[in-house]
């Protein structure tokens, strides 16, 4: 599916084409992750990074890179591609379609014989990977905040980090990776995005070139849901640290778009979501029980996270005071001007990334996948609507289901 956005906002062109699935094996995490790394850094034309940094120094320093992330149920490996545009060169030349060669060489002439891909080429790219995975635990923030992932979530692809684990990386060969890459190629969907100042004839023509072949499954659900546990589930993990780690995870039923989503982005804007919140304002500033605190909602898995590092002393005190943020929110324990200062702070921040290039493939992207349409005239019309009322009840919402203790011991 090819999505252009026509701008003359930006002197460059942005290309992404994006692999999404729909999850069923947890493996899949840590193969997509390891697969994104191996296509970004060789190909059979380019058989190492400085011969793929080589090639895009020849396009006018274009940039070249690999994501991975996930949308509730959905995975999405993007290769994502950053040129100057034709019209601002000296001598105009078609680096457009420069721009789709080097993509197609990367996507479909991958560093690989034999069934497998290049070993040398494979372990190296594993044994960064396990390295990355592993430096996580030593970022105790992060690390709280995908253990509170493990404690909440039901779901073992829903529990592990977007890159998977070291356990499933560790089992994976390169001939595995190679005959889930020619699956990856067959299967996924595909979106291609072109945002820049083109011609959409010109587009068509280069993505015409790429040997897609026709898709046979598509994406039946993207949002995941869980059900409502009767019993608040808390885990308590010791370790000698400077700082507790407290982390409490709300089921919060909205998806994203729906008809109270705009609310619940407020909701937690007011909760964590922004310096004017009552976490930052009670928790950490008035009554000093947090090096820091905020809020997280995620509408593709129902989900609002609450992280918050404190002193191992102040657990109780610290654990009852964020709940009660969110109970007074429930009372509608908050002002007008509260209400207002939230909402004007969301729109500021949201208008401030329209300057991003990527934001329009993002969005262009969400459209897509939630099936519904949203400018950002839209987007800031809804946020405006959005009353005191509809906050209180979008925060009676919100019902607490796990909690995660990171004990740091002696303070």
């Amino acid at each position: 599916m090819l999505n252009v956005i026509p701008t003359q906002q930006f002197k460059t062109t942005r290309v992404v084409i994006s692999f999404l699935k729909e999850l069923t094996d947890r493996k899949e995490l840590v193969m997509r992750t390891l697969l994104a790394n191996i296509l970004e850094t060789s190909s059979q034309a380019y058989p190492t990074q400085k011969a793929v940094a080589l090639e895009l120094s020849k396009m006018y320093g274009a940039s070249f890179g690999t994501t991975v992330s996930r949308r509730g149920q959905v995975h999405i490996l993007n290769f994502v591609l950053n040129c100057v545009n034709d019209n601002y060169l000296l001598h105009p030349e078609d680096l457009l379609g420069q721009v789709f060669s080097f993509l197609k060489e990367l996507i479909f002439a991958p560093l690989a014989n034999d069934g497998a891909f290049d070993e040398a080429t494979f372990e190296r790219q594993k044994l960064n990977l396990t390295a990355y995975i592993e430096a996580v635990k030593d970022n105790k923030q992060s690390y709280a905040a995908l253990e509170l992932q493990k404690v909440y979530f039901e779901d073992a692809i829903q529990q592990a980090a977007n890159y998977g684990t070291v356990e499933d990386l560790a089992s994976v060969t390169a001939a595995e990776l190679y005959a889930y890459y020619l699956e990856m190629l067959q299967n996924d969907q595909i979106q291609i995005f072109v945002s820049g100042d083109v011609l959409e004839a010109e587009v068509e023509e280069n993505v015409l070139a790429l040997p897609f072949g026709k898709r046979t499954t598509a994406i039946t659900k993207l949002c995941y849901e869980q059900p409502t546990r009767t019993q608040v589930v808390e885990v308590v993990e010791k370790q000698t640290l400077n700082q507790s780690k407290l982390d409490l995870a709300y089921r919060l039923p909205t998806t994203y778009r729906d008809a109270n989503h705009y609310a619940a982005v407020v909701f937690n804007a007011l909760l964590g979501g922004s310096p004017q919140s009552k976490l930052f304002a009670n928790v950490r500033e008035k009554e000093s029980l947090a090096y820091y605190a905020s809020s997280n909602f995620d509408p593709f898995r129902q989900v609002l996270l609450i992280q918050t590092g404190i002193k191992t002393r102040d657990k109780e005190k610290a654990y009852s005071l964020i709940r009660q943020q969110v109970t007074d929110l429930a009372a509608g324990k908050f002002s007008e001007t509260e209400l207002e200062n939230i909402k004007l702070n969301l729109i500021n921040g949201y208008e401030s990334r329209l300057d991003n290039q990527m934001t329009a493939i993002t969005r262009s992207q969400l459209d897509i996948l939630s099936q519904v349409s949203e400018t950002p005239a839209i987007w800031i019309e809804k946020i405006n609507q959005v009353s005191h009322q509809d906050v209180v009840e979008v925060a009676n919402l919100a019902e607490l289901q796990a909690v995660f203790f990171l004990d740091g011991g002696h303070i």
